[in-house]
């Protein structure tokens, strides 16, 4: 199987060398390329964003070639070629959904339905979890275990794709994943994961090579959603002792540890201040460690911390003991918080929330604050007691001011709520006005309140007024310079 291995690796990392080489003009040509817009997307030049396509053909073309030269591969993976076959619909289909939402960017609901079929294939192909595993306990899911797949499927697809936000961070994550893979195949006797595996190591080496600081190519949604898809069907299929049927599911999720807490750490954030689900901001692991180390060092961090989460889950599918990658997956959590690097103010925003949520109960305050300071240290005092005032005095039922400024590293959180405000009231009324200065869009703010004598267009006319001096007020505390911008931290509270 080493063997099998090692030429799949070889022949991926040649012919990703080379078809992502032929790939980079194409892309510039067709469109597909990621242009600078000086607000979130801020580098220099286009980059092109044909990534993804070139690691699925050049590993396809790898494990092509590869069955037609040695018969050690042909042994290894034609007993799962049914599998493999729904696989490789599921990986088209996938990077076909990319490739379009790279080209033209999709809204999140179709992108979903869009993935949900896409990993419908790989169902058939017998890549389901039918059972679990958890520390010696099966568990049978019967018809439950189609939708649980799904999730499975979509949650690091998603979770994946979340982290693809710097220059080398996901190719190195993502051959560290899949080294682990290709030696846990090996050990559970899953000849077809073990290739599989090791070809697409060697498809990320080759992209790394034009990937690296500073970029010449990404991914795109294209290759990162395809590195969440195949990742996920090889975690069912490599996690799998024996002739038995139930996954061991924590050696899957101890080897996704860092993705897995970055999505959870984005949905916490944003559920609790307020935001969309699918609202981007700069929150996530990658900007943290951009602002806190150097792009090497931030890479260093990025590979040693997923060495800690594979050898967590190669010595549990080793042991089959799965505390060893629980405990492991808990050591990268802990060493993140205990540095301040990632996780820290959300675990604050979350311990602050209850707190308040009890306040609430027993002092019935007259409002409440909910604050969040994710990026930047600009001191937004001023900013907020002029917000503050006039809603006391204009009676708003709630205030919502965010401010989201890629460019100046910036992203501030702030709402007040009168005591008995709701958001669907009858008698209710919401405006939400943008935000601009120094030429870019910079956040929103939105007021609500309850609707009295006056007409419609007053309201509106007040918090607009509002909204203007609350844009004279952050331009003046934004530099026009972004590069003059202190470093950034994510001090985080909730004031009741």
């Amino acid at each position: 199987m080493a063997t099998a291995c090692l030429l799949a690796f070889s022949l991926a990392l040649v012919f990703g060398l080379i078809i992502t080489r032929v790939a980079i003009p194409i892309a510039a040509r067709v469109g597909l390329t990621d242009r600078p817009d000086g607000r979130r997307k801020l580098q220099s030049a286009p980059v092109p964003v044909v990534g993804g396509v070139a690691l699925f053909v050049g590993v396809l073309a790898a494990l092509g070639v590869s069955l037609s030269l040695s018969e050690t591969v042909r042994e290894v993976l034609l007993p799962g070629a049914y599998g493999g076959g729904w696989l490789l619909v599921s990986a088209a289909l996938m990077v076909g959904l990319g490739v379009i939402d790279d080209r033209w960017p999709l809204r999140a609901r179709f992108k979903l339905v869009g993935q949900i079929g896409a990993v419908l294939p790989a169902l058939l192909g017998g890549f389901q979890l039918s059972a679990i595993s958890l520390f010696g306990l099966d568990v049978q899911f019967g018809v439950f275990g189609v939708p649980l797949t799904v999730l499975w499927f979509l949650a690091a697809v998603n979770a994946i794709n979340l982290l693809d936000g710097m220059d080398g961070m996901l190719g190195t994550l993502g051959g560290i994943v899949c080294i682990a893979l290709a030696v846990m195949g090996g050990m559970v006797g899953s000849g077809f994961t073990a290739v599989t595996a090791a070809a697409l190591v060697g498809g990320l080496a080759a992209f790394l090579w034009y990937n690296r600081p500073p970029a010449r190519v990404y991914l795109g949604d294209a290759g990162s959603t395809l590195i969440g898809l195949v990742v996920a069907a090889l975690c069912v299929r490599g996690s799998v002792k024996g002739a038995g049927t139930a996954v061991a599911i924590l050696a899957p999720c101890g080897l996704l540890v860092l993705p897995f807490f970055d999505t959870a750490a984005a949905v916490l954030r944003r559920t609790l201040t307020g935001r969309g689900l699918a609202a981007a901001d700069r929150g996530h692991l990658h900007h943290l460690l951009q602002q806190r180390l150097s792009r090497p060092w931030a890479l260093l961090t990025v590979g040693v911390l997923g060495c800690v989460a594979a050898t967590g889950a190669i010595l549990a599918t080793y042991f089959e003991n799965d505390a060893v990658a629980v405990v492991a997956a808990c050591g990268v959590i802990a060493l993140l918080l205990a540095r301040g690097l990632f996780g820290l103010a959300e675990v604050k925003l979350l311990a602050s929330r209850l707190r308040a949520v009890v306040r609430a109960g027993v002092l019935r305050p007259e409002a409440t604050e909910v604050v969040g300071n994710f990026q930047g240290t600009v001191d937004w005092e001023a900013v907020w007691v002029r917000v503050a005032e006039t809603a006391k005095r204009e009676r708003f039922t709630a205030v919502q001011l965010d401010v989201t400024a890629p460019r100046w590293q910036l992203d501030y959180h702030r709402r007040w709520e009168a005591r008995g405000h709701t958001s669907d009231s009858p008698t209710g009324w919401r405006v939400e006005v943008p935000l601009t200065g120094h030429g870019q869009t910079l956040g929103r703010l939105t007021i609500w309140g309850k609707r009295g004598e006056g007409a419609a267009t007053d309201y509106v006319r007040g918090a607009t007024e509002l909204a203007v001096e609350v844009e004279v007020l952050i331009a003046a505390l934004i530099p026009t310079s972004p590069a003059s911008v202190p470093a950034a931290n994510t001090n985080t509270m909730i004031a009741a």
